[in-house]
């Protein structure tokens, strides 16, 4: 009983990472439309528009890959904000006070922000929707935050799938 538990644990996983890997690629193709916007009003608007399609594909990839007669997990959601936390530990402990990945200092962290890329890449376009600072600490948290943001959202969405029965 338990080993088929575990199975089906490893397989809800692997459909929240090729899930994520997917809106990767749809959040990839909807930065690319970034540019056509960059220094104009609309930039802000689109940058909204952006996060808040990444976090509706989040929602139903959790319930569209949860099935609804099994119990709720937290645990089938975790995958994707284990990965981010390792990554951003790894990126942390290489470099602890400089997130510059670009001048050859703090290289994980270019990966790390890959991984995220879906999440925080809208912040990143316009002043009036960033909320990252100056202070490299609370940046450090807020990047950390942002890896546990797409298992929280697909939770949400298998939590729902679970109570509609």
């Amino acid at each position: 009983m338990t080993f088929k538990i575990k199975v089906v644990n490893i397989v809800i996983n692997l459909k929240m990472i090729l899930s994520h890997l997917l809106i990767f690629f749809i959040s990839i193709f909807g930065l690319a439309q970034f540019f056509d916007y960059t220094g104009n009003g609309f930039i802000t608007i689109y940058s909204i528009f952006h996060f808040l399609t990444v976090l509706v594909l989040y929602f139903l990839s959790g319930y569209y890959f949860t099935n609804k007669f099994k119990k709720f997990s937290i645990f089938n959601y975790a995958i994707i904000a284990l990965i981010g936390i390792f990554l951003w530990s790894l990126a942390y402990f290489d470099s602890p006070n400089d997130l510059d990945w670009k001048n050859g200092q703090g290289g994980i962290w270019f990966f790390y922000r890959i991984y995220i890329s879906g999440i925080e890449v809208p912040f990143n376009f316009n002043d009036s929707f960033s909320f990252w600072t100056k202070n490299i600490k609370v940046e450090m948290i807020q990047l950390l935050t942002l890896s546990i943001i797409p298992s929280i959202t697909q939770a949400i969405g298998g939590y729902i799938k679970t109570r509609l029965k």
